[in-house]
């Protein structure tokens, strides 16, 4: 999952908000839908627009994120990044010098651990890859996908 979905639900004012929060519900029910992955860049970039696009005091940023998401390892997975997955990401960024390094890490990561489908509110961005299959945006904006059948359960998402 890309940080700006994660942003929406965690700032309780935002205006595109609900759509991003009626997909992680699916996550955190009693018998979950999806499970949901991210990596150290998705935690620094969401605390980033939390802080300083949302206003939000660091302090309670910190708290939202942990509580939110982090602290649920059940149902939310946490991928490491490594040194090649770092070089993954500067190949990926000078093939793609649209795009910006995050999501090159992102990217990266998930290429490095199978994983084909993301969440994200910049489908556009990761659909340039050939092994991303999807980039849903949970707004209903311009999803991108490269077939109509999207797994909904497993690790397969992030």
């Amino acid at each position: 999952m890309d940080s700006g979905v994660i942003w929406r639900v965690l700032d309780p004012k935002h205006p595109e908000r609900e759509p991003c929060l009626e997909l992680v519900r699916k996550c955190f029910i009693q018998k979950p839908e999806l499970m949901f992955g991210l990596n150290a860049v998705v935690v620094v970039e969401t605390m980033i627009l939390l802080v300083k696009r949302s206003k939000i005091d660091p302090r309670t940023a910190s708290s939202l994120l942990w509580n939110g998401f982090l602290r649920s390892e059940s149902k939310v997975a946490v991928y490491p990044i490594y040194r090649d997955t770092l070089r993954e990401a500067l190949n990926l960024q000078s093939k793609n010098p649209e795009i910006e390094y995050p999501d090159c890490a992102i990217a990266a990561t998930m290429k490095e651990n199978g994983i084909t489908s993301i969440y994200t509110t910049n489908p556009k961005h990761f659909k340039r890859f050939s092994f991303i299959r999807e980039a849903i945006d949970p707004r209903g904006h311009n999803s991108q996908s490269s077939s109509t059948w999207v797994q909904r359960s497993g690790s397969n998402l992030s």
